[in-house]
């Protein structure tokens, strides 16, 4: 279902800089390094309890080296959401675009979702704990982030209505809030552990619950079905 990998929907974003393409590299390098570092030690130590020199530390290099990429810690946790989140919005919209029906697409949305705890566990650790439930997240670029999901998804479920596969009169917005809100309780229960991936394998596992989730949203919204 999901074709790309997570590990290829992420990629940090040059930050300008020197001229010429070795120096944009080795500043697009530097700056991707000391994203990932902020990555593993937010997840590890939490936002609140990490500081730049662990950033540094962690990258393995100069304290003052950081500053030279970002002005402060908030800037640095900001530009982690932004620029992983647009690379998944991508993704989504990839999956959107399918010539495919509204459940094959619901099914790789959720798959996409679901995967992204195994292939970047950290940046989903950051993303459920540190930056969703925190007043950063009602940002209002971070809003617009997140419309654009819920925007996504909403075409998803108005071209199955189209189609006649799903019910006319749901309301497809508030049908997104449902969807995603079951995906967000069991990205929430991984980092929690609360949830475990079972044999055969993680991918396979994820899959299973993606196609469970979107059985059981969609058995409220199929033509023909009627509570």
């Amino acid at each position: 279902m999901t074709r790309a990998p997570l590990a290829e929907l992420s990629p940090s974003q040059p930050g300008g800089g020197a001229p010429g393409p070795a120096g944009t590299a080795a500043r697009r390098d530097k700056r991707a390094l000391i994203l990932d570092a902020a990555i593993k030690v937010f997840a590890e130590k939490g936002y609140h309890g990490s500081r730049v020199s662990d950033i540094a530390r962690e990258a393995d290099i100069a304290y003052g080296l950081v500053y030279h990429y970002f002005k402060n810690k908030e800037e640095i946790l900001r530009t982690i959401f932004e620029e992983r989140w647009s690379g998944f919005l991508g993704a989504v919209e990839e999956i959107a675009r399918r010539d495919a029906s509204a459940e094959d697409k619901l099914v790789s949305v959720a798959a996409l979702i679901l995967n992204a705890y195994r292939v970047r566990p950290d940046w989903v650790k950051v993303l459920v704990l540190e930056i969703q439930r925190s007043s950063r997240f009602a940002e209002p670029g971070q809003i617009r982030a997140v419309g654009a999901l819920f925007q996504s998804l909403a075409r998803i479920l108005r071209e199955g209505q189209a189609s006649g596969e799903l019910r006319p009169e749901v309301d497809p917005d508030l049908a997104c809030t449902v969807f995603l809100g079951a995906l967000e309780l069991e990205m929430t229960r991984l980092v929690l552990s609360l949830s475990r991936a079972e044999a055969p394998t993680e991918s396979e596992y994820y899959l299973k619950v993606a196609r469970t989730v979107v059985d059981v949203f969609l058995r409220g919204c199929a033509a023909g079905v009627r509570a």
